[in-house]
């Protein structure tokens, strides 16, 4: 039996798990919204090999299933959960989401007019190293990483969690690898210098 005290705990960490979730449904919106803007106002050629495709996949039947196993539709006796033994990963994983929220959002807006969903040379293409990309090339992979971490957290439950960091990663090592051949294919050795002085993800890491 749950005291009153953690019974409002889990209240409070329910609803902020909800706004964040809408928050972070509603970011995707708008950045497909500005890339189909930015799209449509520039010439382009596109390169994506099917890895926006291959991302998407890798990323909303994972959340489906994490979800449906945090709801135990099909583990009925709580298999791989850790939501009431933990609650402060609960919290944690609130953070990851705002965190990864904020990055996306931020490499968003400093590529501005070259961001584009689908792997894509715009006519004027240049080398973006302003603000976070100094650091990493893929920032707003991160963010996206991030949330989906967060989103797992949050759900508690081991199994869903290890769904919804392994799968999309696989999914975003595949865009990166696309990426980078067709930027590297485009700008030659000015990118290859630009990959040298950066990592792909995480600072001084990878």
């Amino acid at each position: 039996m749950l005291a009153k005290s953690q019974v409002f705990e889990m209240e409070i960490l329910r609803y902020l798990t909800i706004t964040l979730f809408v928050i972070w449904c509603a970011s995707e919106i708008i950045i497909t919204l500005i890339s189909a803007i930015n799209k449509s106002t520039a010439s382009s050629t596109g390169a994506d090999k099917f890895s926006f495709f291959i991302v998407w996949l890798s990323t909303i039947p994972p959340i489906l299933f994490a979800y449906l196993i945090q709801k135990h539709f099909i583990f009925s006796n709580g298999f791989g959960s850790f939501s009431t033994q933990f609650r402060f990963l609960g919290y944690l994983g609130c953070l990851f989401i705002a965190f990864g929220v904020t990055i996306r959002l931020i490499a968003v807006a400093t590529l501005k007019r070259q961001f584009i969903t689908k792997v894509t040379i715009i006519e004027k293409h240049m080398i973006v190293e302003a603000g976070i990309y100094k650091v990493i090339r893929h920032p707003a992979y991160l963010g996206y990483l991030a949330s989906l971490f967060g989103i797992g957290l949050v759900l508690g439950n081991w199994v869903g969690l290890t769904v919804l960091v392994v799968l999309p990663l696989l999914g975003i090592l595949y865009r990166i690898h696309v990426e980078e051949s067709v930027l590297l294919g485009y700008f030659g050795s000015a990118y290859q210098e630009y990959a040298n002085r950066t990592k792909r993800l995480l600072p001084r890491i990878w």
